[in-house]
């Protein structure tokens, strides 16, 4: 009870009476502003959290704008990586590395122009045409290629010329690498221009005559032989090479008219007197045969091949002197059945020319 009367002593002295309206409601107003007290502390703390995020916000897009404005005020790289080329040789297009006109009058182009190359007989057609639509690799021209160098801050234009001998083997290189790949089109072709810088170069003008040929090209191949004995008269090779593609088409007797055309040393030229005397034989020419005969007997005496053949070509224009021949042939040569036939014919000889006596 003491402490109840000390509580109510206390309430006297404030004026308020225990469980009175006004203790209540002041008992209610201290938990309302207690509450508002925490709504407006969480609503500043909630208001200082927005700030943060936005500020925060506000400083990632300022660094940002300024990350991507930064190529805009550096110069526009190129987008393919050109390969390094030293402008004081070689003059660099406009549109990937501008330059000011003092510095292109100081350059020059250096110009490639792709020289032909050649090959041989056609053996795969199919192949051969897919091969011929790849591109060759470009030969440089010698009479328009350029170098420059620089001297004391100028640059000057020294040409690099190759000699028609030089021009030829790039061709002749490109001629055997054609062939190899079956690419025969393009091997005439370089054949072809190697001859047109070095007319003179007989193996040159050999190949392509041989490619021409076995591609059926007869014409043209002898064409090319025509140019060859023509620029040289005194080299009967050639001749005889025409003279054999000819034989070999079933012209003998055009083979013939070229071969007589030219008169050179048996000695020299062995094959060409006998395969004159042997187309002569074949035609019955025998004259002219028997003259090559006494061509090849005077340059090898001890061959008595060339005794027989001619022995064998007078038996038709003169019997008479023909013996004689046949003797000579007889003399030197060792294989038995070609000295039985001399026998033969020795005596046939003898009983005819008795006949007519």
């Amino acid at each position: 009870m003491s402490v109840i009367n000390k509580v109510l002593k206390d309430l006297d002295r404030r004026g308020q009476q225990p469980f009175s309206k006004r203790a209540a409601s002041s008992a209610v107003e201290r938990r309302s502003s207690h509450r508002l007290g925490l709504w407006l502390l969480a609503l500043m703390l909630l208001i200082v959290l927005a700030l943060v995020v936005f500020w925060w916000q506000s400083r990632s897009e300022n660094t940002m704008t300024v990350t991507e404005s930064e190529p805009a005020e550096m110069p526009k790289l190129q987008e393919r990586v050109e390969p390094f080329i030293d402008t004081a040789v070689i003059e660099v297009p406009a549109e990937r590395t501008p330059r000011s006109e003092s510095d292109s009058r100081q350059s020059s182009e250096i110009v490639s122009q792709d020289l032909a190359s050649v090959v041989i007989p056609e053996t795969e057609p199919e192949k051969a045409e897919k091969a011929e639509s790849m591109p060759e690799e470009p030969v440089v021209n010698a009479e328009d290629t350029e170098n420059e160098t620089q001297k004391g801050g100028e640059f000057s234009k020294q040409p690099v010329q190759l000699s028609p001998a030089e021009i030829s083997a790039q061709h002749i290189e490109k001629a055997q690498k054609a062939q190899q790949q079956g690419r025969l089109t393009a091997a005439e072709d370089h054949w072809r221009k190697a001859l047109a810088v070095t007319p003179e170069n007989k193996e040159v003008r050999k190949k392509l005559a041989a490619l021409q040929f076995g591609r059926n090209k007869v014409s043209q191949a002898l064409t090319t032989l025509e140019a060859g004995f023509k620029l040289n008269p005194d080299d009967f090779e050639f001749r005889l090479l025409s003279a054999r593609i000819l034989e070999k088409e079933a012209r003998p007797a055009a083979a013939l008219s070229l071969l007589k055309q030219a008169t050179p040393d048996a000695g020299a030229y062995p094959e060409y007197v006998q395969k004159q005397a042997l187309l002569a034989q074949s035609q019955g020419d025998y004259k002219t045969a028997a003259d090559a005969y006494q061509r090849l007997v005077e340059s090898e005496p001890e061959q008595g091949r060339w005794y027989l053949g001619k022995a064998v070509a007078q038996q038709e224009f003169a019997p008479e002197v023909a013996v004689a021949s046949y003797q000579e042939a007889f003399k030197r040569i060792k294989h038995q059945p070609t000295l039985d036939f001399i026998e033969q014919q020795i005596t046939s000889l003898q009983v005819t020319e008795a006949g007519e006596q």
